[in-house]
């Protein structure tokens, strides 16, 4: 029984070690996006960079960024629900 709670104590240790991971994988992604919107919604997006003038640039970051971040949640949340998993059988 203490062998199985080490186990399972030694995978979610893995598992947040992975959470972790992926949001500074993520991270990126967001910062993209995020001057992705304000490029296309914004007043006047080449104040922040003369580079976010060009809708094809933008358009392209936007669509590479965009299902990086998708399936980084994706991962985040399979995560979290290994970890909740783990937590409750270590609790139990």
């Amino acid at each position: 029984m203490d062998f199985e709670k080490q186990q399972l104590e030694a995978r979610l240790k893995v598992v947040k070690k992975q959470i972790n991971y992926i949001n500074i994988i993520d991270a990126p992604a967001m910062v993209i996006i995020g001057l992705g919107l304000f490029s296309k919604f914004g007043e006047d997006p080449g104040s922040l960079h003369p580079i976010f003038t060009d809708s094809n640039i933008v358009n392209g970051a936007l669509a590479i960024a965009v299902p990086w971040a998708v399936f980084c949640g994706y991962k985040s949340i399979k995560l979290a629900l290994e970890a909740s998993k783990l937590t409750n059988k270590i609790n139990s």
